[in-house]
């Protein structure tokens, strides 16, 4: 079996490479713009879209980069285009065209036209240009590099490999998971269930939501040009990616957590509710709060995780479509509208955590077709995990980076999954935590006792 993944780092140019990366980028935001102004010529005149191969002819040695790479910005706007255009035929007509202008754009260079000189990675730019020198890191994953992207002090590269044919496992059990705001996801399979926190991760999205519109608003007294629009600039890209790497992070460890309760209660058939169609066919307005929440998760990377991570275990993950999934009654299939975390039926009096009652439902659906009442309950007991501390004393994540942490701890119902925090213990329990705190209180105590007439006695760290 074959896998793909895009590694993505950042890297160090020397200002030599750094310009010719900035025209190369340049050159790329000019050909975009060119592709998006022929597509708005032609569908305001009603005119045929031209073809990919006849851009390509169009557009050859047009551009001061390889020819590879004006055909691979190519393919990508006219996938873009085929993807709205389904888009659109399917009902969702709020799907735009590309329209915006770009002055940069990342260059796209294909595995073929590159190549690898000792720890670097060359980025062709045609003949006779020199090409770009990357420097490469210690820890790539193994495989062969199909494609790099340069981005702003950044590269992304696709990387595929080869791995052996996962093993089936000899059951037929399903799950449901139920992805949300609150909880990033809730996987149960009838029996357990397992949330997972997405407070923190919200809390950082609205925490990176107010420092933008402060530097925005600070951007906007500023001149084009000047070097305190540029230093802001800087800084609102920095705030960026520093969000998007713990975004990053968490979605990983939560994709990470859901695979191993499925390991660990035996789950090869997984149905999740399918929110690509969140928007389609919106009559009423949202709040801007529910916007801004709804607009910052992003449920299509953690549906990419899961889906190649439980492709490695032979565990099959179906979307469905999850109207009326919370709001249903397990029990007696009554339709209830609910406004807090705790469901509650006005038919049969059924309380049961709100999320829950999606996931079970998810189930209950995806299994029979539609929900049956009585089939399915919510488990008398969830664990509740967090997918990583944001907490600035713990900074890496409890989960495994290279595999799947592992599962029910001793194989009972409703256990902690080993390598997760429990979200009710304080951080402070940490050995490690509490010796990093005594050794700064000694180390405070130690130079108000030099700025005093003579030495001051600290408590001991074994005596705090």
């Amino acid at each position: 079996m074959q896998e793909t993944t895009v590694f993505t780092y950042r890297v160090s140019l020397s200002p030599t490479e750094w310009e010719r990366a900035s025209d190369t980028r340049r050159a790329a935001g000019d050909l975009w713009t060119r592709l998006v102004k022929i597509h708005r010529f032609c569908r305001r005149r009603h005119w045929p879209w031209p073809t990919e191969p006849q851009l390509k002819a169009h557009f050859k040695r047009r551009f001061p980069l390889h020819s590879q790479t004006v055909q691979a910005i190519i393919e990508k706007f006219c996938a873009t285009i085929d993807g709205v255009r389904t888009k659109r035929k399917h009902g969702d007509k709020q799907a735009r065209y590309p329209w915006r202008f770009r002055r940069y754009f990342n260059p796209i260079f294909k595995g073929q036209a590159l190549k690898i000189q000792g720890q670097h990675l060359l980025l062709p730019l045609g003949r006779g240009r020199e090409p770009i020198r990357v420097h490469l890191p210690l820890a790539m994953p193994s495989g062969t590099i199909a494609q790099a992207e340069l981005g702003y002090d950044e590269i992304y590269l696709t990387v595929t490999r080869t791995i052996p044919d996962p093993v089936p496992v000899p059951s037929s059990k399903a799950g449901g998971l139920d992805m949300g705001v609150i909880h990033l996801g809730v996987v149960s399979d009838g029996e357990e269930a397992l949330a997972i926190s997405g407070r923190g991760l919200r809390s950082v999205k609205q925490g990176h939501a107010k420092a933008q519109a402060k530097l925005r608003k600070k951007r906007s007294r500023t001149k084009p040009g000047s070097r305190r629009r540029k230093r802001l600039n800087r800084a609102q890209h920095r705030a960026s990616q520093k969000v998007d790497r713990i975004t990053h992070n968490a979605l990983h460890h939560t994709a990470n957590q859901i695979v191993a309760f499925c390991l660990a209660t035996g789950i090869t058939v997984l149905y999740a509710g399918d929110l690509g169609t969140l928007n389609h066919k919106k009559r009423h307005r949202r709040s801007r709060r529910t916007n801004q929440e709804v607009g910052a998760l992003e449920f299509g990377r953690l549906d990419l995780y899961l889906e190649y991570k439980l492709r490695r275990y032979g565990i099959q993950l179906i979307k469905i479509s999850e109207a009326d999934t919370s709001q249903t009654c397990p029990r007696c299939g009554h339709l209830n509208k609910m406004a807090g975390r705790t469901y509650r039926c006005r038919a049969c009096d059924y309380r049961a955590h709100r999320d829950g009652v999606g996931a079970v439902n998810i189930l209950n659906k995806g299994m029979y077709g539609a929900i049956r009442p009585g089939e399915f309950l919510v488990p008398p007991r969830i664990t509740y995990r967090r997918p990583v501390p944001l907490k600035r004393a713990l900074r890496r994540s409890p989960a495994e980076p290279r595999h799947v942490a592992g599962g029910i701890s001793g194989g009972e119902s409703g256990g902690s999954l080993r390598g997760s925090l429990d979200p009710r213990r304080s951080h402070s329990g940490s050995p490690r935590i509490s010796a990093l705190r005594a050794g700064r209180f000694k180390s405070r105590c130690l130079a108000r006792s030099s700025q005093g007439n003579g030495p001051r006695r600290f408590p001991d760290a074994r005596t705090r």
